[in-house]
Protein backbone atom coordinates (compact mmCIF):
# COMPACT_ATOMS: atom_id res chain seq x y z
CA UNK A 1 0.00 0.00 0.00
CA UNK A 2 1.49 3.62 -0.93
CA UNK A 3 1.83 5.89 2.35
CA UNK A 4 -0.57 8.71 0.79
CA UNK A 5 -3.34 5.43 0.94
CA UNK A 6 -2.32 4.72 4.52
CA UNK A 7 -2.27 7.82 5.58
CA UNK A 8 -5.94 7.58 3.93
CA UNK A 9 -7.03 4.68 6.23
CA UNK A 10 -5.69 6.16 9.44
CA UNK A 11 -7.61 8.86 8.69
CA UNK A 12 -10.48 7.13 7.68
CA UNK A 13 -10.15 4.86 11.39
CA UNK A 14 -9.66 7.84 13.25
CA UNK A 15 -13.14 9.32 11.69
CA UNK A 16 -15.02 5.88 11.95
CA UNK A 17 -14.14 5.30 15.75
CA UNK A 18 -14.62 9.08 16.94
CA UNK A 19 -17.99 10.19 14.61
CA UNK A 20 -19.28 7.29 13.82
CA UNK A 21 -19.00 4.55 16.70
CA UNK A 22 -16.66 2.28 15.04
CA UNK A 23 -19.33 0.60 12.77
CA UNK A 24 -18.03 1.50 9.49
CA UNK A 25 -16.16 -1.12 8.03
CA UNK A 26 -13.21 -0.10 6.05
CA UNK A 27 -13.86 0.25 2.66
CA UNK A 28 -12.10 0.69 -0.60
CA UNK A 29 -9.95 3.67 -0.35
CA UNK A 30 -8.45 6.20 -3.14
CA UNK A 31 -6.69 8.97 -3.73
CA UNK A 32 -8.52 11.11 -6.67
CA UNK A 33 -6.78 14.04 -8.09
CA UNK A 34 -10.08 16.03 -9.03
CA UNK A 35 -9.99 19.12 -9.30
CA UNK A 36 -14.03 19.87 -8.81
CA UNK A 37 -14.96 17.18 -6.77
CA UNK A 38 -12.76 17.16 -3.46
CA UNK A 39 -14.58 13.84 -2.60
CA UNK A 40 -16.48 11.43 -3.71
CA UNK A 41 -18.67 7.76 -2.10
CA UNK A 42 -19.26 5.12 -4.80
CA UNK A 43 -21.11 1.66 -4.78
CA UNK A 44 -22.60 -0.82 -6.10
CA UNK A 45 -26.64 -0.69 -5.99
CA UNK A 46 -28.00 -4.31 -7.15
CA UNK A 47 -32.09 -4.54 -6.45
CA UNK A 48 -33.08 -7.89 -5.03
CA UNK A 49 -36.47 -9.73 -4.28
CA UNK A 50 -37.28 -9.96 -0.75
CA UNK A 51 -36.43 -13.64 0.43
CA UNK A 52 -35.77 -15.42 3.99
CA UNK A 53 -35.74 -12.80 6.74
CA UNK A 54 -36.42 -9.65 4.71
CA UNK A 55 -39.82 -11.22 3.77
CA UNK A 56 -41.09 -12.04 6.93
CA UNK A 57 -40.50 -8.98 7.99
CA UNK A 58 -42.04 -7.03 5.40
CA UNK A 59 -44.82 -9.36 4.75
CA UNK A 60 -44.01 -9.04 1.00
CA UNK A 61 -42.16 -11.73 -0.29
CA UNK A 62 -42.41 -10.65 -3.61
CA UNK A 63 -41.64 -6.99 -2.97
CA UNK A 64 -37.82 -5.55 -4.30
CA UNK A 65 -35.47 -3.61 -2.03
CA UNK A 66 -31.70 -2.07 -2.67
CA UNK A 67 -29.05 -3.58 -1.50
CA UNK A 68 -25.48 -1.54 -1.78
CA UNK A 69 -22.39 -3.14 -2.04
CA UNK A 70 -18.48 -2.46 -2.95
CA UNK A 71 -18.04 0.98 -1.39
CA UNK A 72 -15.29 3.05 -2.81
CA UNK A 73 -14.33 6.60 -1.22
CA UNK A 74 -11.97 8.97 -2.94
CA UNK A 75 -10.25 11.88 -1.61
CA UNK A 76 -8.82 14.41 -3.87
CA UNK A 77 -4.96 15.47 -3.52
CA UNK A 78 -5.49 18.16 -6.04
CA UNK A 79 -5.70 20.91 -3.17
CA UNK A 80 -2.95 22.10 -0.52
CA UNK A 81 -5.28 21.16 2.44
CA UNK A 82 -5.24 21.82 6.26
CA UNK A 83 -5.83 18.63 8.36
CA UNK A 84 -8.71 20.10 9.21
CA UNK A 85 -10.19 20.91 6.03
CA UNK A 86 -9.19 16.77 4.90
CA UNK A 87 -10.68 15.54 7.58
CA UNK A 88 -13.95 17.65 7.23
CA UNK A 89 -14.34 16.00 3.59
CA UNK A 90 -13.51 12.41 4.70
CA UNK A 91 -16.84 12.83 7.34
CA UNK A 92 -18.54 14.17 4.55
CA UNK A 93 -18.28 11.18 2.44
CA UNK A 94 -18.55 9.02 5.56
CA UNK A 95 -22.17 10.25 5.92
CA UNK A 96 -22.62 9.07 2.36
CA UNK A 97 -21.66 5.52 3.31
CA UNK A 98 -23.16 5.22 6.85
CA UNK A 99 -26.55 6.21 5.23
CA UNK A 100 -26.01 3.96 2.19
CA UNK A 101 -24.66 0.91 4.34
CA UNK A 102 -26.90 1.24 6.88
CA UNK A 103 -30.16 1.19 4.33
CA UNK A 104 -31.58 4.32 5.59
CA UNK A 105 -33.73 5.88 3.37
CA UNK A 106 -32.93 10.35 2.35
CA UNK A 107 -34.53 12.56 0.56
CA UNK A 108 -32.15 13.63 -1.44
CA UNK A 109 -28.23 13.17 -2.16
CA UNK A 110 -27.82 15.66 0.90
CA UNK A 111 -31.44 15.56 2.44
CA UNK A 112 -32.73 15.16 5.50
CA UNK A 113 -31.12 12.33 6.67
CA UNK A 114 -27.62 13.39 5.27
CA UNK A 115 -27.97 17.07 6.78
CA UNK A 116 -28.56 16.24 10.55
CA UNK A 117 -26.46 13.72 10.68
CA UNK A 118 -23.83 17.07 9.51
CA UNK A 119 -25.70 19.17 11.28
CA UNK A 120 -25.18 17.19 14.46
CA UNK A 121 -21.78 16.18 13.95
CA UNK A 122 -20.96 19.77 13.67
CA UNK A 123 -22.57 20.81 16.72
CA UNK A 124 -20.72 18.02 18.97
CA UNK A 125 -17.35 18.56 17.28
CA UNK A 126 -17.46 21.51 16.29
CA UNK A 127 -16.81 20.59 12.94
CA UNK A 128 -17.76 23.17 9.79
CA UNK A 129 -18.80 20.09 7.30
CA UNK A 130 -21.02 21.13 4.65
CA UNK A 131 -22.80 20.37 1.44
CA UNK A 132 -20.94 22.07 -0.91
CA UNK A 133 -17.14 23.13 -0.21
CA UNK A 134 -16.00 26.26 -1.71
CA UNK A 135 -11.99 26.00 -3.29
CA UNK A 136 -11.99 29.64 -4.12
CA UNK A 137 -8.48 31.02 -2.67
CA UNK A 138 -7.56 27.41 -2.06
CA UNK A 139 -3.55 26.19 -3.97
CA UNK A 140 -3.33 23.96 -6.36
CA UNK A 141 -0.80 21.07 -5.44
CA UNK A 142 1.23 21.44 -8.31
CA UNK A 143 1.36 24.88 -10.56
CA UNK A 144 -1.30 24.21 -13.59
CA UNK A 145 0.51 24.40 -16.85
CA UNK A 146 -0.16 27.77 -18.76
CA UNK A 147 -2.59 27.58 -21.16
CA UNK A 148 -2.21 29.61 -24.68
CA UNK A 149 -5.34 31.53 -25.78
CA UNK A 150 -5.97 33.04 -29.33
CA UNK A 151 -7.76 36.32 -28.43
CA UNK A 152 -9.23 38.25 -30.64
CA UNK A 153 -9.80 42.52 -30.02
CA UNK A 154 -12.75 43.93 -31.94
CA UNK A 155 -12.89 47.73 -31.86
CA UNK A 156 -16.07 49.14 -32.88
CA UNK A 157 -17.05 52.16 -34.76
CA UNK A 158 -19.50 52.88 -32.35
CA UNK A 159 -16.36 53.28 -29.34
CA UNK A 160 -16.96 50.02 -27.90
CA UNK A 161 -14.52 47.28 -27.02
CA UNK A 162 -14.46 43.52 -27.04
CA UNK A 163 -12.35 40.55 -26.04
CA UNK A 164 -13.27 37.23 -27.31
CA UNK A 165 -11.30 33.68 -26.58
CA UNK A 166 -11.59 32.04 -30.36
CA UNK A 167 -11.86 28.32 -31.21
CA UNK A 168 -8.56 28.00 -33.51
CA UNK A 169 -10.76 25.87 -35.88
CA UNK A 170 -12.72 28.78 -36.23
CA UNK A 171 -10.41 31.76 -36.69
CA UNK A 172 -9.73 32.50 -40.34
CA UNK A 173 -13.74 32.23 -40.73
CA UNK A 174 -14.16 35.01 -38.42
CA UNK A 175 -11.69 37.09 -39.76
CA UNK A 176 -13.27 36.94 -43.77
CA UNK A 177 -16.44 37.60 -41.73
CA UNK A 178 -14.72 40.71 -39.80
CA UNK A 179 -13.09 41.78 -43.23
CA UNK A 180 -16.71 42.30 -44.75
CA UNK A 181 -18.15 44.22 -41.18
CA UNK A 182 -17.98 47.83 -41.89
CA UNK A 183 -19.15 48.15 -38.23
CA UNK A 184 -15.88 47.38 -37.22
CA UNK A 185 -13.00 49.62 -36.54
CA UNK A 186 -9.60 47.75 -36.18
CA UNK A 187 -9.13 44.24 -34.95
CA UNK A 188 -6.29 41.97 -33.49
CA UNK A 189 -5.27 38.64 -33.37
CA UNK A 190 -2.65 37.38 -30.39
CA UNK A 191 -1.90 34.63 -28.47
CA UNK A 192 -1.27 34.87 -24.83
CA UNK A 193 -1.10 33.06 -21.75
CA UNK A 194 -2.97 35.59 -19.53
CA UNK A 195 -4.85 34.13 -16.89
CA UNK A 196 -7.25 36.60 -17.49
CA UNK A 197 -9.34 34.52 -20.50
CA UNK A 198 -9.05 31.10 -18.63
CA UNK A 199 -13.09 31.73 -17.94
CA UNK A 200 -13.92 32.80 -21.46
CA UNK A 201 -16.07 30.60 -23.84
CA UNK A 202 -14.02 29.49 -26.91
CA UNK A 203 -16.52 30.89 -29.87
CA UNK A 204 -16.75 29.63 -32.87
CA UNK A 205 -18.58 33.19 -34.10
CA UNK A 206 -18.32 37.21 -33.38
CA UNK A 207 -19.31 37.04 -30.21
CA UNK A 208 -17.44 38.68 -26.97
CA UNK A 209 -17.05 40.24 -23.57
CA UNK A 210 -17.39 43.82 -24.19
CA UNK A 211 -14.76 45.74 -21.25
CA UNK A 212 -13.15 49.62 -21.06
CA UNK A 213 -10.89 50.88 -23.49
CA UNK A 214 -7.60 50.78 -20.39
CA UNK A 215 -8.82 46.61 -20.06
CA UNK A 216 -8.61 45.76 -23.52
CA UNK A 217 -5.23 48.11 -24.15
CA UNK A 218 -4.35 46.24 -21.27
CA UNK A 219 -4.57 42.32 -22.88
CA UNK A 220 -3.90 42.94 -26.42
CA UNK A 221 -2.65 46.91 -26.99
CA UNK A 222 -3.67 49.59 -28.88
CA UNK A 223 -5.29 49.68 -32.08
CA UNK A 224 -4.34 51.29 -35.51
CA UNK A 225 -7.54 52.17 -37.56
CA UNK A 226 -8.18 49.76 -40.30
CA UNK A 227 -7.40 51.36 -43.81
Amino acid sequence: MKEEEKQLEQLFIHCNNKYFDGKLPVPKLRISHAKTRLGTMSCKRTMKKNSGIMAWMTGKSKSMHMTFTDFQISISDYYIMTDEQREDIMIHEMIHYSIAYTGLRDTAPHGVVFRGMMDAINRKYGRHISVMTTTKGWQPRVAPKPVRFLVLGLHMRTGEYFLSSVNRSFAGRLELQISRLREVESHRWIETTDEYFRNFPRVRSLRGRRVTKAVFESKVGSLVVNP
